[in-house]
């Protein structure tokens, strides 16, 4: 009896203290706000609850979680068993409370797991990660973790497919289950902030190729222009010098001469509206660059929990 009592106290002792604790927590409005989005289990409603969970701005936040994680979209930590969250004021980017607040406490669920379940699990994990390691992301990612977080593969991978990758194995599926009711809800939260940083930056790589590409071709056919119009300008003033010094004796000779710089001249004038034309349009593509450079630092601002090292999940 004492042995069968030792190992339910191993086994389910910590459950019920986090029960305990997680019925004695009072969340703040938006921590409330948090929890009920996420469609928790009660498994995962007492692991958040148990963390005592905080939202908090950047400089409360950098002291709690400037020495643990450190990704773009991770805007949180773990820490001592208690959950930071970074306060995300930007609608922009609903759903990155949420998604952060799962994928700690899934590093909450993960410390919990004994031995034998840590080996089954991580067993189910590796398999997973297998599949997606050539992700350029998940690459990114787990070689950021890889190498500022060592012996914690396993446990970031944990919380990352289990709040990013929809598509898992069914055994992996039905253990992520016990936390979540609804785990696609928080795979299409991460999906729609994360792919906003994906488009904008998509926007922004485009069009600082094209003003990189188009911007030395305009400025040589600038130059060639402005070249053609001092050579013009030169040629006329030569033209009517000749006229007043009765260079031309023959009308025919005369009217050559000046249908050519007439030619010439309306030449040089379409070309002068064409590049007009292009140097506005380019004017215009590095405005929209600009405009989207602070888009980008708005966004970033937004998220300006810790100095971010990769865009990640």
């Amino acid at each position: 009896m004492i042995l069968a009592i030792s190992m339910l106290i191993i086994v389910y002792g910590q459950h019920v203290y986090d029960h305990f604790v997680a019925a004695r927590f009072v969340p703040t409005s938006k921590i409330a706000s948090v929890h009920d989005n996420l469609k928790l289990t009660w498994l995962g409603n007492d692991l958040l609850y148990a963390s005592n969970p905080s939202v908090e701005t950047g400089q409360q936040f950098n002291v709690h979680c400037d020495t643990t994680e450190r990704t773009a979209a991770i805007l949180g930590c773990y820490y001592k068993r208690s959950i930071y969250l970074y306060d995300v004021t930007n609608p922009e980017l609903a759903g990155a409370e949420e998604v952060t607040a799962a994928h700690e406490m899934l590093h909450a669920a993960y410390e919990r797991l004994q031995i034998w379940e840590k080996n089954h699990v991580n067993s189910l994990l590796e398999a997973e990660y297998a599949k997606i390691k050539d992700q350029p992301d998940i690459k990114k990612l787990m070689g950021y973790y890889s190498t500022n977080e060592p012996g914690e593969f396993d446990n970031e991978l944990h919380s990352i497919i289990g709040t990013t990758v929809a598509s898992i194995s069914p055994e992996l599926a039905q253990y992520y289950a016990q936390y979540f009711n609804d785990r696609a809800t928080i795979i299409t939260m991460n999906a729609k902030y994360n792919t906003l940083f994906a488009t904008v930056e998509a926007q922004s790589t485009t069009l600082a190729a094209k003003i990189d590409a188009d911007g030395p071709t305009l400025q040589s056919d600038l130059s060639v222009y402005e070249a053609k119009r001092t050579v013009l300008t030169n040629d006329i003033q030569t033209f009517n010098q000749r006229v007043k010094g009765n260079y031309y004796t023959s009308t025919s000779v005369f009217e050559s001469a000046k249908q050519a710089l007439l030619a010439r001249s309306s030449a040089l004038e379409a070309g002068r509206v064409s590049l007009n034309d292009r140097v506005d349009a380019y004017n215009a593509l590095v405005k929209q660059y600009n405009n989207l450079s602070i888009r980008v630092n708005q966004l970033n601002s937004s998220i300006n929990g810790v100095s971010a090292p990769t865009p990640g999940v």
